[in-house]
């Protein structure tokens, strides 16, 4: 059994130099006990002031938002991260611009991980408008964009932290740090090998034959092998 309160402290670290090393600004990154598991945010006593400031041109027109459930997996022997979300505010008002979002136990009616796009386009609601005239119950609300489930490769395919700071800097102009792009693509690296091993767990008989089929000797254990639930048919 891993020690999670020291596992979840490590991960809120990481959290805090691979951010510090990309924006600009005063935050910090901390992990609080949350119901039997810790959530990775920061710091704050109120939910407003648990944001990331985000800059343009040295002004602060966005805020940053990051929240990461950290758990231990069912076997008890991995760190997992049970639910996070990450969203882009405006200065200007308390609606989010953009939300990444992840569930593992969300319900098969929405993607465990998905982007939320807090916008309008008259195309799309006329759309929607007329599907839910049609199908209510699927459709519930054709005037809010925004309560679309953008899915996004399921659990072991979901974009990183990583992802969505470099979108901020190439898409929305933040100002960023000179070597913001090696912490990138370090924390990136990291955590598609993270994706990668669990994926293995999941998946061993294909990991097995493609290893096999590059020269590997692998061998089954004697012990039977169950899938991943779900990683294979969830959206």
């Amino acid at each position: 059994m891993i020690d999670l309160h020291a596992r979840a402290a490590e991960f809120a670290q990481q959290v805090q130099d691979t951010i510090s090393a990309v924006l600009p600004g005063d935050f910090q990154i901390v992990s609080i006990s949350h119901g039997g598991r810790f959530v990775v945010r920061p710091a704050g006593d109120e939910a407003s002031k648990q944001h990331i400031p985000l800059f343009v041109d040295g002004e602060q027109l966005a805020m940053l938002g990051v929240q990461v459930y950290l758990g231990l997996d069912s076997s008890g022997n991995y760190l997992k991260a049970w639910r996070s979300k990450i969203a882009v505010h405006s200065t200007l008002d308390r609606t989010p611009l953009v939300r990444q979002e992840f569930d593992a136990l969300i319900s098969e009616s929405a993607p465990l991980a998905h982007w939320h796009v807090h916008a309008d386009r008259g195309a799309l609601s006329h759309l929607l408008g007329r599907a839910h005239a049609v199908r209510p119950d699927v459709v519930r609300k054709p005037h809010d964009m925004s309560s679309l489930h953008f899915p996004v490769g399921g659990e072991r395919f979901r974009p990183c932290m990583e992802d969505v700071l470099e979108f901020l800097v190439r898409e929305f102009g933040i100002d960023h740090n000179d070597r913001w792009q090696d912490a990138i693509r370090a924390g990136r690296a990291k955590w598609r090998r993270m994706q990668f091993r669990s994926t293995v767990r999941d998946l061993q008989d294909e990991a097995a034959d493609v290893l096999r089929g590059h020269g590997w000797k692998v061998e089954p254990p004697a012990d039977p092998r169950d899938e991943g639930p779900g990683v294979l048919h969830r959206w």
